[in-house]
């Protein structure tokens, strides 16, 4: 099945309301103070939460997004924004230093060439900007356990990244870490509870049960 074929079978199997993917979304804003008229682009925006989270915050953002799926930018015409369908791999379409926040959460798993997006986002990224990254926690126990089990895979991982495999692929790209933090931790209630949406979600930074981690970015000096 090819790449995009993939994503637009899993964009119509997408739930009405993803709390994961919205928690997410508001944990990395906890890392960053964005103010009004800020320009920011969601990479891999899936239900563009982040653009509901802002207007619900009161704030007025230059907000611009792309998803590779073209069923989730027909569903998004209703929203305040741009949105584009994009394939990261193939280059973003903006201007160099265009934006100042740039989010990318659970996307860099996903693609081909971690490296030449990595290298995309520092090129549109504004000198003082921040990007805001996701991405699974390998060591979750989640994922641990069905790596151990040998169980198949739905979610189209094709990377997975420990703190100094990432840390080492940004500095190559011309970035630093800035900051760190937990997302969630999943415990199902019922047999299959986490693939039926039938499990509790707690706020964690703990190695074993943070499902994903997200990091505040910025570029290193004299990367340019």
């Amino acid at each position: 099945m090819h790449k995009k074929e993939f994503y637009e079978n899993r964009a119509t199997g997408y739930v009405d309301f993803d709390k994961q993917s919205y928690f997410r979304y508001s944990r990395a804003l906890e890392l960053v103070d964005i103010k009004n008229g800020s320009r920011i682009l969601d990479v891999g925006c899936k239900h563009a939460y982040l653009c509901d989270i802002l207007a619900q915050r009161g704030l007025d953002c230059d907000y611009y997004a792309v998803d590779i799926s073209e069923k989730v930018i027909d569903s998004l015409k209703n929203k305040k924004g741009s949105f584009q369908v994009c394939d990261v791999m193939k280059g973003l379409p903006f201007q160099k230093e265009q934006f100042e926040y740039v989010f990318c959460l659970e996307l860099l798993e996903h693609v081909e060439n971690p490296t030449f997006l990595l290298s995309e986002l520092h090129r549109i990224l504004t000198s003082e900007g921040a990007l805001l990254l996701s991405v699974p926690n390998p060591y979750n126990w989640i994922t641990m356990f069905a790596n151990i089990m040998k169980l198949s895979a739905h979610e189209g991982h094709i990377h997975s990244f420990t703190f100094t495999d990432l840390q080492t692929l940004l500095e190559f790209t011309g970035f630093s870490i800035k900051a760190r933090t937990g997302t969630y931790t999943l415990l199902p209630y019922a047999r299959h509870g986490i693939k039926q949406g039938r499990y509790l979600m707690f706020r964690s930074n703990f190695v074993f049960l943070t499902t994903s981690y997200i990091y505040r970015i910025g570029k290193s000096a004299n990367s340019d």
